[in-house]
């Protein structure tokens, strides 16, 4: 017996429903994976933070100085040489901390992608001009459109060519840089010790907040498991944008209490805006070892090398 093709046969309102829901389960969707993302990224630091690797060895305020000061005097290298040397360090710095290389290359691609994408249009003498490599396209006739400076041929420059590498090579090992910085250090070390080098007022406000984006994560997850778990009907766009807006403003009600909570909860116990103390070497508070001598004296050798050879 067949079935009849009008129950094999979707109507058009029921199909313009579902995908509505679906449409919506996507927004869901992407929300909880980004959740995910975030906490997955912790735990993975987590675990990087915890191997036995060159970095991981190192006072936390020493390879914090060191590893920024690093990015510093990357910025002022004008050679793509010197920008390669600090890339070389990078990469040995990769080995040696036991980071998983492919895991590290990945984590790399977005900003290499977005650097890319900025830079294609340098490579062209219509931005800078330079020794034609290759013709791209050739008017027949000079064009003049109003705006100057559009050669009668659009071909890809070699100094072009060198200006986008070298700011390609340049972004990605500054990236490198921070992210040997972040994976190499517990979250809550690195949080605690960016507040031991902050002003003032900004170090308690460091040193706390971290512990708590994860309580706000965990509110933004049940927003969403929430309303999925009571979505009957089609969730419209303008329906979801008000949704959205609202849980927004929700959370930083949420926030905002809890911060009124917590200042009174820590001014009760005395609390009076004293300078937070490092208070075990767990978070980052200990004695310099032979290796972090080493590591400060390379570091301050390294750094001021690569100085003087940009300066000179």
């Amino acid at each position: 017996m067949e079935m009849p093709r009008w129950l094999k046969t979707e109507r058009s309102d029921e199909s313009r429903v579902n995908a509505l829901r679906k449409n919506h389960s996507r927004f869901l969707d992407k929300t909880l994976r980004h959740v995910i993302s975030f906490v997955e990224d912790t735990l993975f630091n987590e675990v990087i933070s915890a191997q036995n690797g060159l970095l991981q060895m190192v006072e936390p305020k020493v390879k914090v100085i060191s590893l920024l000061s690093f990015v510093v005097v990357l910025s002022l290298q004008k050679s793509i040489g010197g920008i390669a040397l600090f890339s070389l360090l990078a990469i040995l710095l990769v080995f040696a901390s036991k980071i998983p290389f492919t895991t590290f290359i990945r984590r790399l691609l977005p900003a290499a992608a977005l650097t890319l994408v900025i830079v294609i249009p340098a490579v062209l003498n219509v931005i800078v001009e330079g020794d034609s490599l290759l013709v791209l396209f050739r008017f027949e006739r000079s064009v003049d459109i109003g705006l100057p400076g559009i050669p009668q041929e659009i071909a890809v420059t070699r100094q072009g060519i060198a200006g986008a590498a070298t700011l390609i090579l340049r972004v990605i090992t500054s990236v490198s840089l921070v992210f040997l910085l972040t994976m190499t250090t517990p979250p809550n070390t690195f949080m605690k010790t960016l507040s031991s080098l902050a002003p003032g007022p900004l170090q308690p406000v460091v040193a706390i907040s971290y512990r708590y984006i994860f309580f706000l994560v965990r509110k933004v997850e049940h927003f969403v498991m929430g309303l999925r778990s009571r979505q009957i009907a089609a969730v419209t766009s303008t329906t979801g944008r008000h949704w959205a807006a609202s849980r927004i403003g929700l959370l930083f009600s949420i926030s905002m209490e809890l911060s009124n909570d917590l200042t009174m909860a820590m001014e009760s116990r005395g609390y009076r805006g004293e300078r937070f103390a490092l208070q075990s070497a767990r978070f980052g508070a200990r004695k310099f070892s032979l290796l972090d001598n080493a590591w400060l004296i390379f570091s301050i050798l390294f750094a001021g090398i690569m100085m003087w050879k940009s300066l000179a």
